[in-house]
């Protein structure tokens, strides 16, 4: 749901000056107990080979991270098995690496279990930048603009009403029906094919957990590898080519189905397939002829799009349920401010302007369990320096997303949930006007979704999926935490459980959703009633 920085800019000049010197004391801290090693960050010992990859654990490695931050400073350097690393958690220092300097800085690091993703065109957020990426990039940006000006043409709303249907019903398969949500969601947006969502859920789970650090060990202990190829046998490789396979004859065979319905003229024209489909026609392609090597890019380009979009936004979505059981006081609050605006109707995106509270929430849930806790890595692709120090070629740049959404000159208690941080003048996130701001889209805060010329595409996509999903729970549910039924104890929730995938999803947590009301059933029932018929359920 897989992320862009916009410069933090003050409300008022004492808060301007205020963090002015916080941020100054802080370099200035860093910059006295540098490593007096010349040409080179501080940084924890290095040993011969291995580097630092012995402590680094394989989950929850933002808190290793964090740790490393908290005792050598907002820039540091590590390394693991030969690849060098800097870990920035300052967001001044990686808006001017990353974005300012980011022509330097956009390329990707190999993972290792995965194959070709540099090259593409399976991909895209995570190829180099060429040819491939440029066109697959430029397309997407233009059809994601596209589809937001007329709000995803209301299919959002109508899977949510879906969506509370199955919270009414099965409360306590939440996780999977939050995940199958997303899914349906952006299968309906890319191929009119909403039922694929669930099967999209679990191939992007499966590709998450192939390219993350807590996957296959070969992406950390990469020699393996090499190893595996040098002495004929790489179960590693023999897995990722049967799984690559699969992945991609599925989007080719739904790609083809797209192509058929088009030319029957029953593929709707709000979809991106459509979109595509339509611009071949325009090109003079009106048969939709196409060789294997054009086919297969389209068919990457539209179905990596639906695995970002499953990922991207299950985690946020369920961390959210999460942060309203957790923290009554301002499910209170939101279920007010919905009520005030909407009364018996469910929250539609023309109510977006009127419920601020609604919007922080989301936001500051994004910032206290971070969907992409590392950021997602970039790559040196040209010699370079910051601050003086060179920066090799082929280094990795991790702008740590866990520890910048923890400076507390920025984030005051950054421990713990607070939404009034984007209402309150007098915190230093606030903007106004609240009729925009918070947002997802732009603002302070956005470092979420990436740096420079590698930042997410699905920004608006997510703001308005994640307003719509959120405000529609609070307006038709109550959420608590579970209570044991034989001691009568509250369930504990492990926040901080998660399946330290690149992207997370929380480990599985209970808690309770009932309804509001009776009234708010009936509610709830009727309108999926009213639109079941489209949804091709």
């Amino acid at each position: 749901m897989g992320l862009t920085l916009f410069a933090f800019f003050s409300v008022s000049i004492p808060v301007a000056l205020g963090l002015f010197v916080s941020t100054s004391h802080r370099i200035a801290s860093w910059v006295q107990g540098r490593s007096n090693e010349p040409g080179k960050f501080p940084g924890p010992r290095q040993y011969p080979i291995i580097g630092r990859i012995h402590d680094l654990p394989r989950f929850s490695m933002w808190l290793k991270f964090k740790e490393w931050a908290d005792e050598f400073g907002p820039i540091y350097e590590t390394s693991m098995m030969g690849q060098k690393f800097i870990i920035i958690s300052d967001e001044d220092m990686a808006h001017e690496l990353l974005t300012k300097q980011g022509n330097n800085f956009a390329g990707r690091p190999q993972i290792r279990a995965l194959i070709d993703h540099k090259i593409g065109p399976m991909y895209e957020a995570l190829q180099d930048r060429h040819e491939t990426w440029r066109t697959q990039r430029k397309w997407v940006h233009a059809a994601m603009a596209a589809f937001h000006q007329h709000h995803f043409y209301g299919h959002i709303e109508q899977e949510v009403k879906r969506y509370l249907v199955s919270l009414l019903v099965d409360p306590v398969r939440f996780h999977n029906s939050t995940r199958e949500l997303t899914g349906r969601i952006i299968c309906r947006l890319a191929w009119d094919d909403a039922p694929q969502g669930k099967l999209y859920g679990d191939d992007a789970i499966e590709t998450l957990t192939q390219m993350s650090v807590s996957g296959p060990i070969v992406n950390t202990a990469t020699p393996l590898w090499s190893l595996g190829d040098l002495v004929g046998y790489n179960p590693w490789r023999r897995f990722e080519e049967a799984r690559m396979g699969r992945q991609r004859a599925h989007w080719t065979h739904t790609l083809r189905v797209c192509k058929q319905r088009f030319l029957r003229g029953d593929l709707p024209s709000d979809t991106w397939a459509h979109r595509y489909m339509q611009q071949l026609v325009e090109e003079g392609n009106a048969a939709l002829e196409q060789t294997a090597e054009q086919e297969d890019f389209a068919a990457c380009m539209l179905g990596f799009q639906c695995l970002v979009g499953v990922v991207t936004l299950s985690g946020p979505s369920q961390f959210f349920l999460m942060s309203m059981a957790l923290h009554p006081e301002w499910l209170k609050k939101a279920q007010e401010e919905i009520d005030a605006v909407c009364g018996d109707r469910m929250p539609d995106i023309k109510d977006y302007p009127a419920l601020p509270t609604v919007r922080a929430c989301i936001k500051e849930t994004l910032r206290w369990r971070s969907g992409v806790p590392l950021g997602v890595p970039h790559q040196c692709e040209t010699a370079s320096e910051f601050m003086g120090v060179p920066i090799e070629k082929g280094t990795v740049i991790l702008a740590c997303e866990w520890n910048i959404n923890r400076v507390p000159e920025k984030y005051p208690d950054p421990e713990n949930y607070h939404p009034e941080r984007w209402l309150d003048p007098s915190w230093p996130t606030y903007e106004g006007p609240l009729t925009k701001y918070p947002n997802l889209r732009d603002g302070h805060g956005m470092h979420t979704f990436g740096w420079g010329r590698r930042t997410c595409l699905g920004k608006s996509l997510a703001d308005d999926e994640l307003f719509l999903i959120a405000a529609s729970v609070c307006w038709g549910f109550d959420l608590s935490t579970k209570k044991c039924p034989h001691t009568g104890e509250e369930v504990p929730i492990d926040s901080q459980a998660t399946n330290s995938n690149v992207i997370l999803e929380p480990l599985p947590f209970a808690i309770d959703i009932k309804p509001r009301s009776e009234e708010r059933a009936r509610l709830m029932l009727g309108q999926y009633s009213e639109v079941r018929e489209k949804l091709r359920s």
